[in-house]
């Protein structure tokens, strides 16, 4: 699997640059990818509660609790690992204040996205963030709008397709009942017609 220079470097060679083996290689490719590729890389798993980057915790809930005006019992530290918060569970009302969660739960789990290593990403993710790198770093380093656009354009394709591959990873949910239908039909079944 591709490592960060790995990814970095195959997105400076579909800009037409030349490929890095480290960030710390002299030029403006290397560069522009040390600056770039770690908040880029963050950006692009936080869009999505994707399959590979999940995890799922029991938060701690603090001693301290909340001041009275939020109108929430207790205080939770949400993990040093999270990028971003997908769900909680039992479902209920909360409030993200800095590095805290704010719930009346007496017990949360979270399930969150976290910065999974690289070596783990699926192919389908890695050639997205591929075109996501080569659109940044083509406005940086060829200053060629037409060439970012047409990378962010492969990018947003690449997306789209990554999510719909990341989807199939667990089995759809099927509809038993829907008393929406059923009110549609007053009452009776479909197969009363």
């Amino acid at each position: 699997m591709p490592s960060d220079i790995d990814m970095s470097s195959n997105a400076l060679i579909l800009i037409g640059d030349d490929p890095i083996a480290s960030f710390s290689d002299p030029g403006a490719g290397a560069q522009a990818a040390a600056n770039l590729y770690p908040e880029t890389y963050r950006q692009v798993l936080s869009s999505h509660p994707w399959s590979f980057a999940l995890k799922e915790q029991l938060l701690n809930q603090l001693a301290a609790q909340p001041d009275d005006l939020t109108n929430y019992k207790f205080a939770y530290q949400l993990p040093s690992d999270m990028i971003r918060l997908w769900a909680i569970f039992p479902h209920s009302d909360y409030t993200i204040v800095g590095d805290l969660l704010y719930s009346n739960a007496n017990e949360l789990l979270g399930r969150y996205v976290f910065e999974q290593d690289e070596t783990q990403l699926p192919p389908h993710f890695t050639k997205a963030l591929e075109y996501r790198l080569a659109s940044d770093f083509a406005q940086l380093i060829t200053e060629s709008t037409s060439k970012s656009e047409f990378f962010e354009k492969k990018y947003l394709q690449a997306i789209a397709m990554a999510r719909t591959i990341d989807s199939q990873q667990k089995p759809q949910v099927p509809i038993i009942d829907s008393p929406f239908v059923d009110v549609r039909f007053g009452g009776l079944s479909r197969s009363g017609f």
